[in-house]
Order: structure tokens, then sequence, then C-alpha cells
């Protein structure tokens, strides 16, 4: 739990992957709705905004790297806004609040126009503040993910990259992908939703901040679409190149088998227990030897130049 920030009648307080007793101090402290209570303490994968007569309550996701399985993942944040007091919990550890949080204590102590930025202090500007940096995050992670893509179409075109760590590679990108799209799709909705909200329950006029959201949500959206067609059409790259790959060797192998069959042919036929043409003679083996080597050599002659392999 975070030690609550204070600045002039406005508090924060946040707390990461609460125990039930610190669930329980908030729900009793603070006389917060059992729905409220039951949203925070099971995982919900929604997002969702509760309009309450002295709060608001919001469900939101945002995409958490595990470095371990190089996946995202879905970080739960919920968020209780009050006229003059938020709470903000999260799934997982995120420095990005911390981060905020003394960006905006900083930058309000150090306002000296502060009356006229009175819409600062009220944690409908906190929460923009979260859900923008959280956005910034997300682009900064596409712009990543898109140089990842860049390094593996590489990869694909590199023979010393073995077929299963690439499918390996490729799979995960499409799913991460996908998984991220399939975050911050819903929330289009939810930042209307919230502007809304927010506007009739404070009273300020703060819709540049959240057309900032929206258009940022369009960037993200627009990101992602880019992101996922060039993933899909570097997975079709390498399905092609694949293919070609399997085909050469099965003809290879083709090629290998018909040789290899007329060598058992010649040496079958040389050894069956019947009488044949130069048996006694001691130069039939290597003339023999030399026949079947011979018509292998004319097979791969034949093949090679057909482009058959």
């Amino acid at each position: 739990m975070s030690k609550i920030l204070s600045i002039d009648g406005m508090s924060w307080m946040h707390f990461h992957h609460p125990s039930k007793e610190e669930i329980k101090e908030i729900v009793d402290t603070y006389d917060v709705h059992e729905l409220i209570e039951d949203d925070i303490a099971e995982k919900t994968t929604q997002d969702k905004i509760d309009v309450y007569d002295d709060c608001i309550f919001l469900v939101l996701h945002f995409p958490k790297y595990d470095k371990k399985t190089e996946k995202y993942l879905s970080n739960e944040f919920n968020i209780i806004l009050w006229k003059d007091f938020i709470i903000s919990v999260t799934k997982y550890h995120t420095n990005h609040i911390e981060s905020i949080r003394e960006e905006y204590n900083q930058d309000l102590r150090e306002d000296e126009d502060r009356d006229e930025h009175k819409f600062k202090l009220s944690p409908y500007y906190i929460l923009y503040m979260i859900i923008d940096v959280m956005y910034d995050k997300v682009l900064l992670a596409l712009h990543k993910f898109n140089l990842d893509l860049s390094d593996l179409e590489e990869d694909v075109f590199d023979e010393s990259y073995s077929s299963k760590e690439l499918l390996e590679k490729m799979l995960l990108k499409k799913r991460n992908i996908v998984f991220l799209k399939h975050l911050v799709l819903p929330q289009v909705e939810i930042i209307e939703e919230i502007q809304k909200a927010t506007m009739s329950f404070y009273g300020w006029d703060l819709d540049v901040y959240f057309e900032d959201l929206q258009y940022k949500t369009d960037k993200i959206l627009s990101t992602i679409n880019i992101t996922m067609e060039n993933t899909e059409s570097l997975s079709m790259v390498y399905n092609t190149l694949a293919n070609i790959k399997t085909n050469s060797i099965i003809s290879l192998l083709t090629v290998l088998t018909i040789i290899i069959w007329i060598m058992t042919m010649i040496s079958g036929l040389y050894g069956m227990n019947v009488r044949l043409p130069g048996e006694n003679n001691p130069i039939m083996f290597p003339i023999v030897l030399g026949i079947m080597l011979l018509v292998s050599w004319l097979i791969f002659f034949i093949v090679k130049k057909k482009k058959w392999i």
C-alpha cells in the first residue's frame, strides 16, 4: 500500500494487489458499496464504469509485459473517485503509478498559478493522468513491437534459425498483438462514458483532455491494425518459405529414393542364385559398380538441370 498523497484537501491512495483485510478496511473506512468490494476482490475481465450517488467506480485493463514468458498480461485497474478523494488498485505492481504520483505532487507544489489550475486538484484530473500515461506505455510497447517484427523479418530469411524457433516467435507475436487489440478496443466506448460521467459529477470542463485520450485510443488501434497486418504478412511469408523448403526436401528425398532403387535393382539382379553374364569375370564387380554410379549421376544431373531440386 502506498502512502496517502494529500494536497490542498485532495487525496490519493494507491493499493497493489490488496489483501482481503486491506479491502475490508477500504470498505469500512469509506463506506464503499458492496458491489465495488466484490469487483475489487474478484478478477474482472471486462472494462466498466458504475456511477453511484457519491462516487464513480471504474474497471480498466492495461497491458503488463511478462519478461519471463514474453507475453502481455492484463493488469486490472480498479479506481474509485469521490469529490476530493481517489483510490486506485492494481492487480500487478507498476512503477508508472508511483511515477505519476511523484510527478503530480511536484507539479502542483511548483505551480505558481494553482488558483487558475484548480481543475488539477481533482480525482478527475488524476484519472486522466493515469489513463494518459498507460496509453503512452501502450504506444511505446507497440513501437518496440514493430522493431521486433523488423528483426523477426530478417530472421525469417536467415537459414541459421530453426523453423521451430521462428514458429514460436511468430505465434507469440500474433498472440500478443491480438491480445493488445482486445484489451484496448472496449476502452473507446469506456472513455466516452467516463467523460460524460465525470463532467456531470465534478462540473469541470476538461473536454480537451479526454479528447486527447480519444485521439490516443484511435492512434493505438490504428497502429495495432497496421501491426496485425504486418504480422500476418510476415506469417504468410514464413509459411511460403517453409513450404518451399519442405517441397525441396521432399524432392531431394524422392531423387535419392530413385537412385537407391536403381542400385538395389542392379545389385539384386547379381545377387540372384542363377547364372548371369560375366559372373566369373573378376572385373565384373567394378563394371557393375561403375554402371550404378553412372546411372545415379545421370539421374542427379537431369534433376539438377530441370531444377526439380
